[in-house]
């Protein structure tokens, strides 16, 4: 007992150092909210244009040419619907007189309609409005009226300069945030890949791939995000103002430019920017054929764009639940204010990719993923590591009905030992534990079978496949398991060990002179560095067709490492069971048919050869 106390203390002061730093970092947002918010809204913005500076360099023009392109375009559309916004606003407000007769016979009406709690709660305003007037009648302001004027001499340029200060302060500090706001997206753009690359030197090597991942994953979840969104809002917008325009409501360019920009705040923006049409279409109307039919406009769409559009073009493309959109954005906007409430998506989105990669962010990836890590493979190593055996193999068998396929690999099995090498699951990491697991996972594994086709003719043994374990045993086991999955395309595989070291791995392979290679890694931070391990054996075996299994690399933001790794003259990179066995199959029927077409033309080669010996 007093070793499992003395076991606890560690886990209780470094839970409560984690606590710390996350009251520390609370409060420097919190004081610092001046200086960061300019920073967080240019690389809000730069998440947004990133993918279109992209797009013009690709077509050839230089990066300074195409960051400035973008951005004048970007911030000139902003100014024009700022100019817009203003005109429609003054329009607006010098209209309004118009609606005052109006606006008085609407609030008369419902002072005189039946008793009720809102009929009376309207009737303490206008009372209230009433008093409020009085204080301001001739009889209260007459006192003031024969007081004789204060005269002050002062110096006109002195008053001149303080009057434009005074007058000019309200614009200025804006103005200064938005040119703060544009320098910074502009060297945002130009340091973009900089900046990444000194982003990933300060997490240090060790994280250097996983980092990497997140960072990618990160940017096209919220650029990806931004855009639709963007898309999305546009055509709303555009519905609602050809809708206000036909029920007559006016300005309807200035409420649909509201909504364009006030529906990005998730869940409220959308009512905020439906209030004010409504008030309006209240004020002018005669009878409540207008406000019904706004109201009728904006529900109907927001509930057709909710259930409609937004799961068709945006499906999961952040990742953020629901419920956790809303706290969050309750959060921020608390932390930050409205600013807060626009950026809470974004930043909640960091946190679930963040937890995705990062064992220390893992809580927070569960608490607001909208598609939370399932707890099948986290019961399974519960299970494995308290040594229960039979329940661990009832649970696989319920889950994949004793028959082991590309699926059910897929979903269960290579999860549970991508959260094993990754450091995931509860317990000790430590070396004993991952062989017990092994162990256990290898026997019931074992009991599963394989669903074989008779019709598909097995491969000669020339074309086997070699699986190269790349450090854990995690990468042997995925490779034993991918070796029974090609037994139902009639490949043969063969697994060598993950005990042996690089170059004993490097050698047994030059003696066996295989035709395929692959290299089994399911560690994320062994994406790069299995790249360098593929250039050694090609150097060594420059025939063989090497192939590698990224175990742990994300659908989205594994392009760029994908890519960096097919320039080291690699035949392919599987990041899913399905695809490799798919991928495999294909590569090794091509070659036997041309083997087999081969050994049939050597027959007629060599009657032709003896005809032409007799004839001679």
């Amino acid at each position: 007992m007093p070793e499992a106390n003395e076991s606890k203390k560690p886990q209780e002061i470094g839970r409560l150092v984690q606590l710390a730093y996350l009251i520390v970092f609370l409060g420097l947002c919190s004081w610092a909210k001046d200086f960061l918010l300019p920073i967080v809204l240019a690389a809000l913005i730069s998440f947004l244009v990133a993918p279109l500076v992209s797009r013009l360099e690709q077509w050839g023009f230089h990066s300074i040419l195409a960051v400035f392109a973008v951005v004048a375009v970007d911030f000139a559309l902003i100014g024009a619907v700022c100019t817009t916004v203003s005109m429609e606003t003054l329009d607006l407000v010098n209209s309004l007189p118009k609606y005052s007769d109006n606006i008085r016979a609407r609030w008369e009406a419902i002072q005189k309609a039946p008793q009720g709690p809102m009929n009376a709660a309207f009737r303490n305003v206008g009372e209230l409005i009433a008093e409020l007037s009085k204080s301001s009648s001739p009889n209260q302001t007459s006192r003031y009226q024969f007081e004789p004027a204060k005269v002050q001499i002062v110096n006109g340029t002195g008053d001149m300069l303080s009057m434009l200060r005074s007058g000019m302060a309200p614009v200025f500090a804006p103005a200064a945030s938005f040119a703060v706001v544009v320098v910074l997206v502009v060297f945002m753009l130009l340091e973009r890949k900089r900046l990444r690359d000194r982003f990933l030197r300060i997490i240090g090597k060790s994280h250097v791939v996983t980092s990497a991942l997140a960072v990618d994953e990160a940017g096209s979840r919220l650029s990806r995000f931004l855009l639709v969104q963007l898309q999305v809002n546009t055509g709303f917008a555009i519905a609602v103002g050809v809708g206000l325009y036909l029920i007559g409501i006016p300005n309807a360019i200035l409420w649909a430019i509201l909504t364009l920009v006030l529906r990005f705040l998730p869940y409220v923006g959308i009512w905020i920017s439906a209030f004010f049409p409504l008030a309006l279409s209240v004020a002018i109307s005669t009878s409540w054929k207008e406000p019904s039919l706004t109201v009728l406009l904006y529900v109907s769409l927001e509930l057709f764009t909710n259930n409609v559009i937004e799961p068709i073009v945006l499906g999961g493309s952040t990742g953020v639940s629901s419920l956790a959109v809303i706290v969050s954005a309750l959060f921020w906007t608390w932390l930050w204010g409205p600013v807060g409430l626009l950026l809470a998506t974004p930043l909640t989105a960091c946190l679930v990719v963040l937890g995705l990669y990062f064992p220390a962010f893992h809580f927070w990836s569960v608490l607001l993923a909208s598609d939370p890590p399932t707890t099948a493979e986290a019961n399974l190593i519960r299970l494995l590591t308290e040594s229960r055996l039979p329940e661990a193999k009832a649970l696989v068998h319920e889950s994949t009905g004793m028959i082991l396929s590309a699926a059910t690999a897929e979903n269960l099995v290579v999860p549970t030992i991508r959260m094993i090498e990754n450091g995931r699951f509860p317990g000790s990491s430590a070396a004993e534990s991952k062989r017990q697991i092994y162990e256990q996972m290898r026997e019931i594994i074992d009991e599963l079978k394989i669903e074989r086709d008779e019709a598909v003719e097995q491969k000669p043994d020339s074309c086997k496949v070699f699986i190269v374990p790349f450090t854990a045993e995690g990468d042997e086991l995925v490779g034993w398991i991918l070796t029974r999955l090609l037994e139902v395309e009639g490949v043969t595989a063969e697994v060598l060990s993950w005990r042996a070291l690089r170059s004993e791995k490097v050698e047994e392979l030059r003696e066996m002179q295989p035709r395929w290679i692959l290299l089994s890694a399911i560690e994320a931070r062994s994406a790069l560095a299995v790249g360098k391990m593929a250039r050694s054996i090609k150097m060594v075996l420059p025939e063989t067709v090497i192939l590698i299994g990224l175990w742990s690399l994300p659908p989205q933001g594994g392009a760029r490492v994908i890519r960096k790794i097919t320039e080291s003259s690699v035949g392919g990179v599987y990041t899913s069971m399905e695809e490799a066995v798919r991928g495999i199959a294909s590569l090794v029927s091509t070659a036997s048919e041309k083997t087999h077409s081969d050994l049939a033309d050597q027959p007629i080669l060599s009657n032709l050869r003896d005809e032409d010996a007799m004839r001679d």
